[in-house]
């Protein structure tokens, strides 16, 4: 009895320690409606990350054209092989190159919360300002309690000179 417990146990604990799995199920560029907040406990930044609703994916691309206004993330399902509530929120880093405010501070990474919501949860980034529009690799890693869950890589290009640079009032 007492090693049936003790087995039980470890299952238990060897469980309690695994997170959930994470796939995937949508890129690229998106459009939703921003709502403005101020900065939360574990946002790192140069601006404040603005929550999204109605989210839609407009192309599915990992390589993304800056312009002001315009949105690109991903969409992450989060699940696990014994039902339990899932978290109700995963942790997100963008690494980036570097950004660099009028004021002069600079930055090579956002930090902020992303809500799941029934599992899903919409990780991404808008350009909402000129000195964001940064050309180059950018990287969007997704956490829980600190383990990597997702990742994704994106090209971000400027647009070509006389292009507009600017999604603002599209949509």
């Amino acid at each position: 009895m007492a090693m049936t417990a003790a087995i039980l146990l470890a299952l238990a604990a060897t469980h309690a320690a695994a997170e959930p799995r994470s796939e995937i199920i949508d890129y690229g560029i998106t459009a939703g409606r921003r709502i403005p907040g101020t900065p939360g406990p574990g946002e790192a930044g140069l601006a404040p990350a603005s929550e999204m609703k109605n989210i839609r994916y407009l192309d599915r691309t990992d390589r993304i054209e800056a312009r002001l206004c315009r949105n690109f993330g991903l969409s992450l399902r989060l699940s696990d092989d014994i039902p339990r509530v899932l978290p109700r929120q995963v942790s997100v880093r963008v690494e980036h190159p570097p950004l660099a405010r009028p004021d002069g501070k600079t930055s090579t990474e956002d930090r902020f919360p992303s809500a799941v919501i029934d599992g899903v949860s919409h990780v991404g980034f808008t350009f909402e300002h000129e000195w964001e529009m940064a050309a180059g690799d950018w990287t969007i890693i997704v956490a829980i309690r600190g383990r990597e869950i997702a990742r994704k890589a994106f090209t971000i290009t400027l647009p070509p000179p006389g292009a507009p640079n600017s999604d603002c009032g599209v949509g």
